[in-house]
């Protein structure tokens, strides 16, 4: 039976670390990756599979891609499986709400989240009056349409209901599959993350070296505690039913 290529691919979720983790990928000496995100199976489909598989010019080793829209986008799941029913899939969890805001920020930042905000208005009666991390997560919940709940920029609080996305990837891949690692035992001690990682994809352990993830930047606005609470009890129905899909709680994210 003919190898299908990738063997591997980095899904998620956005701000949780992915970036970090395809460079240890990338820095292994048995393991090829663009490095890069390419979208495939969410933006380019269309480019076909001859396109995808010319990123992949390394067949003597383990390959494979980061890119995050794989996770929340989930019309992806199904092409994925089509294109390799075996394929092994790696998540990153971090806590939803840092996430949320780390996402926020970052688009603020890059001048995008004025443009998606523009974008939105423009096709949802104005519905965003501002761009505030509280006043966005508040247009967030007003929003009644899950269409609407997907679009940029409301998307940023969608990424963080992992169970849900979690739980259509498993109507199409094993648990074996999929291998989840939680951000914040990754952000603070790799090495064991790592271990869970080669053991995963049957490679050797990986060199050691110091952690590839840094924080670049610290954002000089916080968001106040009434919203960083507000915004955790939302999360929080979620956050249980995702305790209790993998099968233990996640005590990082009660110590933040």
């Amino acid at each position: 039976m003919e190898r299908q290529i990738p063997d591997f691919l980095v899904i998620g979720a956005a701000k949780s670390g992915t970036t970090s983790l395809i460079s240890d990928l990338k820095n292994h000496p048995e393991i090829h990756t663009p490095g890069f995100e390419i979208n495939y199976f969410s933006h380019f489909y269309s480019n076909g599979p001859e396109w995808y598989h010319s990123l992949f010019n390394c067949p003597e080793k383990i390959q494979g891609e980061k890119s995050t829209s794989y996770l929340y986008e989930t019309e992806c799941h199904k092409r994925i499986f089509s294109h390799n029913p075996s394929i092994k899939l790696i998540v990153l969890l971090r806590e939803p709400v840092k996430r949320a805001f780390s996402n926020w920020a970052m688009r603020y930042t890059q001048g995008r989240l004025l443009k998606q905000t523009h974008l939105f208005n423009k096709h949802n009666l104005n519905i965003i009056e501002n761009i505030g991390f509280s006043h966005l997560f508040n247009a967030y919940l007003n929003s009644e349409s899950d269409v609407v709940r997907h679009q940029e920029p409301l998307d940023i609080f969608e990424r963080g209901l992992y169970i849900e996305h979690l739980t259509h990837l498993r109507r199409f891949f094993s648990a074996g599959q999929i291998l989840i690692l939680i951000s914040e035992r990754y952000f603070k001690n790799p090495e064991p993350e790592l271990k869970k990682l080669s053991s995963f994809l049957n490679v050797s352990d990986f060199p050691s070296a110091p952690p590839a993830w840094k924080r670049k930047s610290e954002y000089y606005a916080k968001p106040d505690e009434a919203t960083i609470q507000s915004i955790r009890q939302f999360y929080k129905p979620y956050n249980e039913k995702l305790f209790r899909f993998l099968g233990f709680e996640i005590d990082e994210w009660s110590q933040l």
